[in-house]
């Protein structure tokens, strides 16, 4: 995920778009085999009391200002302009994310303002251009790459050869995920603020992780009626027995959270998960109270800041 983060132009030019989609997850958008999807509702997100706290703190005067001085340049304004975003990799890439934004603001500004980018260049693929340019701040230097598709949405990625895999999806051109059966609980149901799915894994040898590499796919959803975060996290395993050993180690993990008594965020946390096992499924559910969430992210972030204080 590193690889998707960059500077104040790369996220300006990602966030191009002049006709706007929101809501769940465009299964049209995205390619049918996926190694893993993410997909943020920022619309339904800003409806809920978590939305509320992070407009709030982003309104804040210091944060006030640097969003002024982005505004002048971009002209538009990322706390309301953008819409819905969408992360995925294919099984065949699973490092190599692709970023679908959609937002509504100033395309021919921010493609004038990428053409003033360090080395930048283009190419034409069918009837697009890819733009492409490198992001001297970033780590190794990389080259990022972007293109707008029809006006409604940008492709953002770290390769030429996966905007154009994109943009063909896009065109549909090519197969894509609601041709298929893969993933069928993305973008079915409205009202999630967050939803995310992946197969397998190839992650590294941290024993936190142990959950992940042990199940064929992992789910998630989170959502927020009645001000009540509701968070699933869906485990599928090759079998009953291992998902018995997913449960005991996940068990044994929320046991951990709640003796952590000097992180008082991961004791509520750890009190408001509960454990199931169904068959092959392992379900994790969160229930809590909005108010209490904002208050362990607070918590948390005081805490990590803080930490980074100390000499």
């Amino acid at each position: 995920m590193k690889t998707l983060n960059g500077l104040a132009l790369t996220t300006a030019f990602v966030l191009v778009s002049s006709v706007v989609l929101a809501g769940p997850l465009q299964r049209t958008d995205v390619p049918p085999e996926l190694a893993w999807v993410l997909h943020v509702d920022c619309d339904a997100l800003r409806s809920t009391a978590l939305g509320e706290y992070l407009s709030n703190e982003m309104d804040k005067p210091e944060a006030e200002a640097r969003f002024a001085v982005f505004k002048t340049i971009y002209n538009f304004d990322p706390r309301s302009a953008m819409h819905g975003l969408t992360l995925y990799a294919i099984p065949a890439s699973p490092r190599a994310g692709i970023a679908l934004v959609y937002a509504d603001v100033d395309t021919a500004r921010l493609e004038t303002l990428v053409r003033g980018a360090h080395d930048y260049h283009s190419s034409t693929y069918r009837s697009h251009t890819i733009h492409n340019w490198i992001d001297e701040r970033r780590l190794g230097k990389p080259r990022t790459f972007a293109a707008i598709h029809a006006g409604r949405v940008v492709v953002f990625g770290q390769t030429e050869s996966g905007v154009s895999r994109a943009l063909d999806v896009l065109d549909r051109n090519a197969p894509n995920l609601a041709s298929g059966a893969a993933f069928p609980e993305m973008g079915a149901r409205s009202g999630a603020i967050v939803q995310a799915a992946a197969t397998k894994l190839d992650l590294t040898e941290d024993p936190n992780a142990a959950i992940f590499r042990m199940s064929k796919e992992i789910h998630f959803r989170m959502d927020e009626p009645s001000r009540q975060v509701n968070a699933v996290l869906t485990l599928k395993t090759e079998g009953a027995e291992v998902a018995g050993h997913v449960a005991s180690i996940a068990q044994g993990l929320v046991s951990l959270m709640k003796l952590q008594t000097e992180k008082p965020e991961s004791v509520k946390i750890a009190h408001a998960l509960t454990i199931t096992t169904v068959d092959s499924e392992v379900t994790a559910t969160l229930k809590l109270a909005a108010s209490d969430m904002i208050e362990v992210f607070k918590t948390g972030v005081a805490r990590k800041l803080g930490q980074n204080s100390n000499p």
